[in-house]
């Protein structure tokens, strides 16, 4: 018997539904009717003699086979789209292109605007969904579901090209009413002082209580939250710290509300990167976006 042919059109349909978990929403990226796509699908639910999807109340979910095909389709497509784009011109201005780029949670909170900004300035039909880092972000970068990340993020300089935005430190914020500190901060009262801790990924805590836990001190934390979003409510008029990165401090601090003062103890820095798949290098669609990220967000951004 003859083995089935796969059109390559197949593919890139499996791909765009898998990732939108929608027929429609699918059909609206790829600009294809809905039963268009209904039609692919069943045409490879056959030559694979599996559903690929189930339909459940959040969306379709992939079976087991569907999963095993997402991961070798992405990539083969990825791989296809690369000797495309490192032929083809890349036109911001009339682009219809779809970035995804992967950040934290502060990292969308502090980069966002002037990211949008930047690049709807120059390639107006451009659209960017923004992603929160998640634990496969090596291969989500390897496979093309992201293309690129934002953050600080050491573990992906062994994998990826990268370029550095800028350095940054951690500082302490509290109520600008703060009824025992002024305007410096002593080791002995940040002991003292009853804490927040904001539970991010990042090395940021680790850092702070490795610094302390060399002097044998400690901070007394009554509170963990899991993100920066609401921290002036929580501090104002009382008389709680919490540590951040100087950049995100300094947006509250503009509220009026809380201050920002220097550590007492020396946390070293970090550096904050743009990160993308080295198979991306050639692609001129990539090198646009990085120029973009750098220009927003790097150290000489107009927007800082």
């Amino acid at each position: 018997m003859t083995a089935p042919r796969l059109d390559l059109n197949l593919v890139r349909v499996f791909v765009t539904i898998y990732e939108a978990r929608s027929v429609t929403r699918a059909a609206e990226r790829l600009d294809l009717t809905q039963p268009t796509l209904s039609h692919a699908l069943a045409r490879l639910r056959e030559v694979y003699g599996d559903p690929l999807f189930r339909r459940k109340a959040t969306g379709l979910v992939p079976t087991g086979v569907g999963e095993q095909l997402y991961q070798r389709f992405s990539q083969a497509l990825a791989g296809i789209d690369s000797t495309l784009e490192s032929r083809q011109r890349f036109n911001p201005g009339q682009s219809t292109r779809r970035f995804r780029i992967a950040m934290s949670d502060v990292g969308t909170l502090f980069f966002t605007a002037a990211l949008l900004r930047q690049i709807q300035s120059h390639a107006p039909k451009v659209e960017i969904d923004i992603e929160k880092i998640g634990d496969q972000v090596v291969e989500d970068l390897a496979l093309g579901r992201i293309d690129a990340v934002i953050g600080n993020q050491p573990g992906l300089l062994a994998t990826t090209s990268s370029l550095p935005l800028f350095h940054e430190r951690y500082v302490c914020v509290m109520s600008v009413d703060h009824p025992t500190i002024g305007q410096k901060l002593t080791l002995e009262k940040f002991v003292a002082a009853r804490h927040i801790m904001v539970m991010t990924p990042t090395r940021g805590n680790q850092l702070i209580d490795e610094a302390l836990a060399q002097r044998k001190l400690a901070r007394k934390v009554v509170a963990r939250v899991p993100h920066f979003m609401n921290l002036p409510d929580l501090l104002d008029h009382t008389d709680l710290l919490v540590q951040m990165p100087d950049r995100v401090a300094q947006t509250y601090v503009r509220e009026g509300r809380v201050k920002a003062l220097p550590l007492p103890v020396a946390v070293p820095e970090f550096e904050v990167r743009v990160y993308w798949h080295v198979r991306n290098e050639s692609s001129r669609a990539h090198k646009w976006l990085v120029e973009q990220v750098t220009t927003a967000l790097g150290t000489d951004s107009p927007h800082r």
